[in-house]
C-alpha cells in the first residue's frame, strides 16, 4: 500500500464529510467552536443573574420575590433596562447553543437547535414588551411578553430534553445523555406546574398556588442550569470526536 492509500484510509470520516479526529482539522474547528459555546453560555448566564439581582437586593421592603413575579421588577428604578439586559444575555446564550449542537455532530441537531433560536427571540421580546402595571388589565404589549415569557420556560427544557435523548445514539455525546434528561425533566415539571398556575388567573385573576414568585425563580434557576449543561455537554461532546482514530492491523502492516 502506498502513501497515498494510507493517508486516504486514515482520513476516511473526513472523505465522507463528517467530522475528522485530531488526524484533521474540521474535529479541531468543531471543539474550538464548542469551547465557545460553552463559555460564551457561562457568560451569559452570570451576567443575566448580575441585574436581576440587584433588582431584587434593591427591592428588599417593597417587594415579596415569592409572590411577586420578576416581571413585575421592570417598574422598579432602572427595571426595564436591567431585565431587558438579562433578557438579551440568555438570548445570546441560546443562539449559541444552537451553533454548538450543529458544530459538535449531535445527532438531527436541527429540532434542538430550531428549539434554541425560538427560544432566543422569545428572550428578545420579552426584553422589548414589558409586562403591564399591577392593577391594571392587561394589553397587547403585556399579552405578547407573557406569551413570549411563557415560551421560553416551556421550550427551553423541551430542547435540553431532546438534546438529551439524541445524545443516547451518538457515542460521544452519550456520557451527557442521563444527566441532562434528569436535568431538563425536573426543570420541565417546575415549567409544567408554573405555566398551569396562570390558566386560573387568565379565568379569576389569581394563580392556585400563593407563591409563583418563588416557582417562578425556581424554574428560572433550573432553565439557567440547563443552558450550562447543554454548554458543557456540547464542549466535552466536540473534544470526545478528537480522539485518534485507531490505526487498523492493515495499515500497521504496510507500515
Amino acid at each position: 500500500m502506498d502513501s497515498v492509500e494510507i493517508l486516504m484510509s486514515v482520513s476516511e470520516l473526513g472523505w465522507h464529510g463528517m467530522p475528522m479526529t485530531s488526524t484533521g482539522g474540521i474535529g479541531r474547528e468543531s471543539a474550538g467552536v464548542a469551547r465557545s459555546v460553552e463559555s460564551i453560555v457561562t457568560a451569559s448566564v452570570s451576567v443575566a443573574l448580575l441585574p436581576l439581582g440587584f433588582l431584587h437586593v434593591s427591592s428588599i421592603g417593597s417587594l415579596d420575590p415569592l409572590t411577586t413575579v420578576i416581571s413585575d421588577y421592570v417598574f422598579q428604578p432602572g427595571g426595564y433596562a436591567l431585565i431587558g439586559a438579562a433578557a438579551i444575555s440568555l438570548a445570546v446564550a441560546c443562539a449559541a447553543l444552537a451553533t454548538g449542537l450543529r458544530r459538535a455532530d449531535l445527532p438531527a441537531a436541527r429540532i434542538p437547535a430550531v428549539l434554541f433560536v425560538s427560544a432566543a427571540v422569545a428572550l428578545v421580546l420579552v426584553a422589548a414588551f414589558p409586562t403591564h402595571t399591577p392593577g391594571t388589565p392587561p394589553g397587547l404589549v403585556s399579552n405578547l411578553h407573557r406569551v413570549a415569557g411563557g415560551w421560553v420556560f416551556a421550550v427551553l427544557p423541551l430542547a435540553a430534553w431532546v438534546v438529551a435523548a439524541r445524545a443516547r445514539s451518538a457515542p460521544a455525546w452519550e456520557p451527557a445523555a442521563v444527566p441532562l434528561t434528569w436535568a431538563a425533566g425536573i426543570a420541565s415539571v417546575i415549567s409544567i406546574f408554573f405555566l398551569l398556575n396562570h390558566v386560573p388567573i387568565v379565568i379569576g385573576g389569581s394563580p392556585f398556588f400563593p407563591f409563583l414568585g418563588g416557582v417562578q425563580r425556581v424554574l428560572y434557576a433550573a432553565v439557567m442550569v440547563v443552558l450550562v449543561m447543554t454548554a458543557r455537554a456540547t464542549r466535552l461532546a466536540a473534544e470526545r470526536v478528537l480522539d485518534p482514530v485507531p490505526v487498523s492491523p492493515r495499515l500497521r502492516g504496510a507500515a
